[in-house]
């Protein structure tokens, strides 16, 4: 009887302990699952909706019909201050990730497409659409695993922190309906610094191009911290491209050779000058479409030259000194009536008087 009362307990003790270990494993698949399920909120791209879509749609500058449109490539360095802000934070924070990870996860979701970065020219066609897979992640040597048909990627083996640059090409057009110089953004191109195999330079790599039509929408909802004095996002990366916050420097205008700047000028100092003219001209082009001065047609504007003017009447052909207009017209005044009276006590007989009438009182 003792023995199997004892087979009993032990029985029941390990059930017990059966129970409490599968009781703790579950426990720990729900810390798990939920943490899982943090990191896809964290990872998962928002949807665009059908109001977000018709708002991009409405947002889209039309450029077939303008009159005059200067197109520029600019390389915005994310090492500058004013640029930072589409490079923090590196890795993901909540629900806060820089730009480069936004278009990595928009890339894995299929949201967007990527082209290839060819010399000179950008054709956004199927013929030069990338593959994720073998385009991007096999070619830099990306860590990644497949679940459920896509390609998932930690937020540490993203190469956020490799991406320092970004060319920029952008479209510089006079609007006719506003009768203004508009700039619109045309595409993005994400440029990834890589040690050499020695670990000595950072070798810049284009990636790939993305049309800036098809990446708005997205960064109209992403926000950003613009200034480390304001921790508010009050802004959003398309207000950051929109607004032109960021800082650029000219590498390129479209020409009919398809040059770059460094190629048409060699040499720093020439090109440094050139960049600047270019700058200068597109800031220049609107101000030269108006007239800028606020008195070119008024009344005041045209008596204060009228006394300067008269300065260099002369009929030798020498300068007069100055004298105020009103001095002027009397004595012009004063000159012709002595003309005048002097003409008539000529004419006139000896039985005329010979002080004018008109000066009579």
């Amino acid at each position: 009887m003792k023995h199997i009362l004892a087979i009993m307990i032990i029985a029941l003790a390990g059930q017990v302990l059966t129970l409490s270990a599968s009781a703790q494993e579950t426990a720990r698949d729900r810390i798990n699952r939920r943490n899982n399920a943090q990191q896809a909120a964290a990872n998962a791209v928002p949807q665009l909706s059908v109001r977000a879509a018709n708002m991009n749609q409405s947002m889209t500058q039309d450029l077939s019909n303008v009159r005059w449109m200067r197109e520029i490539y600019r390389l915005v360095d994310l090492n500058k201050e004013k640029n930072a802000p589409l490079y923090y934070p590196v890795e993901p924070i909540g629900d806060r990730m820089n730009f480069f990870t936004m278009i990595f996860r928009l890339l894995a979701s299929g949201s967007i497409n990527a082209y290839e970065f060819l010399d000179g020219k950008e054709i956004f066609t199927d013929q030069y659409q990338i593959k994720f897979k073998e385009g991007f992640l096999d070619r830099f040597k990306i860590l990644y695993h497949e679940e459920g048909g896509k390609y998932v990627v930690d937020d540490s083996d993203v190469p956020s922190n490799e991406v320092t640059a970004y060319y920029v090409k952008e479209a510089w057009y006079f609007d006719q309906s506003n009768s203004v110089v508009d700039v619109k953004t045309l595409a993005i191109c994400p440029v990834l610094y890589r040690q050499d195999d020695f670990g000595t330079v950072a070798i810049p790599t284009p990636l790939f191009w993305l049309p800036y039509e098809n990446i708005r929408p997205y960064a109209a909802r992403m926000p950003i911290i613009t200034s480390s004095l304001n921790n508010a996002s009050t802004g959003t990366v398309d207000d950051f491209f929109r607004k032109r916050l960021f800082q650029g420097e000219i590498y390129k205008t479209t020409n009919m050779k398809n040059q770059a700047l460094a190629q048409l000028y060699p040499n720093d100092t020439i090109r440094k000058k050139e960049q600047a003219k270019i700058e200068a001209q597109l800031s220049q082009f609107e101000k030269n479409l108006w007239a800028t001065c606020a008195e070119c047609d008024s009344l005041s504007h045209l008596a204060q030259k009228e006394p300067v003017k008269a300065a260099y009447k002369s009929g030798n052909g020498k300068k007069r000194t100055n004298e105020p207009l009103a001095d002027k017209k009397s004595s012009t005044q004063k000159s012709s009536v002595q003309k005048s009276s002097g003409s008539q006590t000529k004419s006139s007989t000896s039985s005329a008087p010979k002080r004018s009438m008109r000066n009579r009182r």
